[in-house]
């Protein structure tokens, strides 16, 4: 009786850690191991997670909020033909119908017509050299 009870606890814990993995999709999503920036797309603030250092918040100033954000998902950040900045959408990212996958970083105070994302300087500097992919939340 008594390995029974246990057999029957055993398959329970097992059915409780199988419901709580994340689904496959979501595993892309792991903080600090896939993703060393998180953008908050609704109040523009920032959290970078250097590997190094503590993370670091801060806020976009209102000044700067021209241009597109982009949508939610991971984003990397590469350099377009021309070297400039951008950030280029994985397949794991979905994107909303006739979306390229592809997001222009400019600085604060430069044109910043859709399909870009005007940051200041020293961020856009910052996400350069330390930042590979940057998660972008709701």
């Amino acid at each position: 009786m008594k390995r029974l009870i246990l057999a029957s606890v055993l398959v329970l814990f097992s059915l409780a850690a199988q419901a709580s993995r994340p689904a496959a999709d979501e595993a892309v999503f792991v903080e600090g191991a896939r993703y060393s920036a998180v953008l908050d797309s609704q109040g523009r603030a920032w959290r970078l997670l250097p590997a190094g250092g503590r993370d670091l918040s801060l806020r976009v100033s209102g000044e700067c909020h021209a241009g597109s954000v982009p949508p939610r998902g991971l984003w990397l950040l590469t350099q377009d033909a021309q070297g400039r900045p951008e950030l280029v959408a994985p397949s794991a990212t979905a994107l909303p119908a006739g979306h390229s996958g592809r997001i222009r970083v400019v600085a604060c105070g430069q044109p910043a017509p859709q399909g870009t994302l005007a940051l200041p300087a020293g961020l856009v500097q910052w996400l350069q050299q330390n930042s590979g992919s940057i998660y972008v939340a709701r």
